[in-house]
């Protein structure tokens, strides 16, 4: 498994990356972490600043957005987001604009602006990251590992001399996170999901949950150590295709296509697959079922309430969320709706 948790991380999961702690006495927050249709697009509506992009860069943003209309006349938006990104991201929000300021609400995984300020629920949730038994995460991973992974850490200026009191749960968190920083441009404050939700505080639009923090976190935090073992060894042994890994998944992203994105997913997976035990494939099964199948149909059924009610949202998930047989545009379509994807360049 070279690169599973680079693509979940990216397209699946706003985890740790919406806040995580330098040491376990200050907790600081760091930074935050195709089937194709034509429908007529709402009222225009004032955009943020332009960026500078070519005409043909610019034409060429256009992140997957689904049109979802019901039976009785329910209607609503699906768009896939991406958890980390560049100043095109500014380009795709401007062209979103006038679906998002259409629609009563937007709802997102959960609301990382507001997390961000609340204090008391950052120390809450990283105390699931926090060693209590007096050990070091050193002794609970094989010296060479530690080693790899706190020469990253450095590398991406984490400190990791800070943070051996973290379990590895954190530890394969931030391995993640420093092979972002190091492998690659994008910026983790420059997310699809954050700008999403600063531009309806600025208009002074409801931000609704989809999931939340609390269950994020949990859910990381709930993992064994053998399965965190194998993330950090495998994020460290794909170091030098992992650049590359990202800017193919970016770019299927930027274009909103259905097909190409699918196509990195699972040729990502077979790869990931080729060399593991039966044991690791059951610990990745599980991590697979609990990170996307089940959390899809929880998504499922919080969109399907808010359709149901009336509700106009603009639901903006993690973009893996959406697709393939699993995925919220199929899950919805099973239950009566329409999902057409908009043309919007």
């Amino acid at each position: 498994m070279k690169k599973l948790s680079v693509l979940l991380i990216i397209v699946l999961l706003l985890g740790l990356f919406a806040g995580c702690a330098a040491s376990p006495e200050t907790l600081p927050s760091l930074p935050a972490s195709s089937e194709t249709g034509d429908s007529s697009a709402p009222p225009s509506s004032s955009a943020p600043e332009g960026t500078a992009f070519t005409e043909e860069e610019i034409a060429a943003v256009h992140p997957m957005l689904f049109h979802v209309t019901g039976p009785e006349g329910q209607e609503g938006y699906l768009f896939g987001t991406i958890h980390v990104g560049d100043k095109r991201v500014n380009t795709a929000l401007e062209k979103l604009i006038p679906y998002l300021d259409a629609c009563d609400a937007l709802a997102v995984e959960f609301d990382l602006v507001a997390f961000e300020k609340d204090m008391a629920a950052q120390i809450e949730s990283m105390g699931q990251f926090v060693l209590t038994d007096g050990s070091k995460v050193s002794d609970h991973m094989p010296p060479e590992l530690f080693e790899r992974a706190s020469a990253l850490l450095r590398e991406a200026k984490l400190m990791p001399q800070l943070m051996e009191s973290y379990n590895l749960a954190m530890w394969s968190q931030l391995v993640e996170q420093a092979a972002l920083l190091t492998r690659t441009d994008y910026d983790m404050e420059i997310g699809m999901d954050r700008s999403l939700i600063q531009h309806c505080y600025d208009r002074s639009m409801e931000v609704r949950d989809v999931e939340s923090a609390e269950l994020q976190y949990s859910l990381l935090a709930g993992f064994p150590d053998e399965l965190n073992l194998l993330l950090i060894e495998n994020t460290l042994d794909s170091l030098e295709d992992y650049g590359a890994a990202v800017d193919r998944l970016y770019a299927a992203w930027l274009e909103g296509d259905y097909d190409a994105l699918v196509s990195v997913l699972e040729g990502e997976e077979e790869e990931d697959e080729a060399d593991l035990s039966e044991e690791e494939l059951a610990l990745l099964e599980d991590y697979n079922d609990q990170m996307l199948t089940q959390r899809n149909l929880g998504m499922r059924d919080k969109a399907l309430e808010w359709l149901k009610a009336g509700d106009k949202v603009f639901f903006a998930v993690g973009a893996a969320h959406l697709v393939d047989e699993g995925g919220l545009v199929e899950l919805l379509r099973a239950e009566g709706y329409t999902v057409e994807q908009l043309s919007y360049q």
